[in-house]
């Protein structure tokens, strides 16, 4: 089975991708103990940077065996120091060659790019009509030889998905106004003022609307339409938390805001009934099997899963590159 890791998962191969990098890059023709001091060099520097945000590799396995491996850097270019970040050391073992790996691993971290909210990838290389195919634009030649270029990596379709009380709205709005990005909430689609509903078939029609627009950002569920939205997205986030935590922040929602009017929800106030109770206590049960299948056609790296609101807002202070992002939401 041919699958993609980052080398954060399994760090069991990192002697053989820093013995596969000297041999590549490395300086030639050494001896056997300079080339072993060399590797041992790298294998320290690939494990100091496993935690660095701006550094990444990811490798490509096929059952246990590695077929080849790609990074990002925070910096790869002495004479361009302040570009950042870096596209890098793509490879693929001489024997997987010709059989378009290097695009599976070229996809991988791009996506990649796009959950660290990277813009732009640069890239340095000598080899001819060759980065060009993966979409790189080329900057300029460099006094060594090689060619500089740039990767744009757009984030333009994002779909939220999760239980009541998960917070969508709230993550919807704040990537909305982050990444200057429309945002939709799919809740506001489906009622009109005093919570009344719209016509479904009007409802669903308005929502493949909005997901064939070239930039969006849409919150909800609402299964119908669901397939279709995530196929589109350049990012899927499930905030799929625990009964309980739906729970809580209904109760948090409801003890903050009862009969308020709801920002994303015009003419409509914070309310609470036993049927949205049951509703919120039943969907791990019965919604959830139907989201999560869903979800199996979504690429793995265009799909974050999130179990507890905490790692969510780990990733979103490093996604929006703003260690006080959360303050917006107190």
């Amino acid at each position: 089975m041919l699958k993609v890791y980052n080398l954060k998962q399994k760090q069991n191969y990192i002697e053989e991708i820093a013995t596969l990098t000297q041999k590549e890059w490395g300086t030639p023709n050494l001896s056997e103990e300079d080339f072993k001091s060399k590797v041992k060099i790298k294998i320290s520097h690939i494990k100091s940077n496993l935690n660095n945000p701006n550094y990444c590799k990811l490798i490509l396995l096929e059952d246990n065996e590695l077929v080849g491996f790609i990074s990002i850097f925070p910096n790869d270019c002495d004479e361009k120091p302040y570009l950042s970040p870096w596209y890098a050391t793509m490879y693929v073992k001489e024997k997987y060659r010709g059989k378009g790996y290097s695009k599976v691993l070229n996809n991988a971290i791009l996506a990649e790019a796009k959950k660290r909210n990277f813009q732009k990838l640069y890239l340095k290389s000598d080899l001819k009509n060759y980065y060009e195919k993966f979409g790189a634009k080329y900057i300029e030649d460099l006094s060594n030889g090689e060619k500089l270029y740039y990767l744009d990596i757009p984030i333009n379709r994002i779909s939220i998905i999760g239980g009541s009380g998960s917070g969508k709205s709230t993550l919807s709005t704040i990537l909305s106004k982050e990444l200057n990005i429309p945002a939709t909430h799919l809740d506001a689609v489906n009622f009109n003022s005093n919570w009344e509903h719209i016509d479904p078939q009007k409802r669903d029609s308005i929502i493949i609307s909005k997901a064939n627009e070239e930039k969006w950002i849409i919150d909800g569920n609402y299964n119908k339409t669901l397939k279709e939205r995530v196929s589109k997205a350049d990012l899927v986030i499930w905030l799929d938390y625990s009964s309980f935590a739906h729970l809580k922040g209904i109760m948090k929602r409801l003890f903050k805001n009862f009969y308020k009017e709801k920002p994303e929800l015009p003419g409509c106030k914070e309310r609470f009934n036993f049927t949205f109770l049951k509703y919120t206590i039943t969907f791990n049960k019965k919604r959830r099997p139907e989201i999560e299948k869903i979800l199996q056609d979504v690429p793995e790296e265009n799909l974050l899963i999130f179990k507890k609101q905490k790692d969510l807002n780990n990733w979103l202070k490093l996604f929006t590159k703003n260690k006080n992002i959360l303050d917006s939401i107190k």
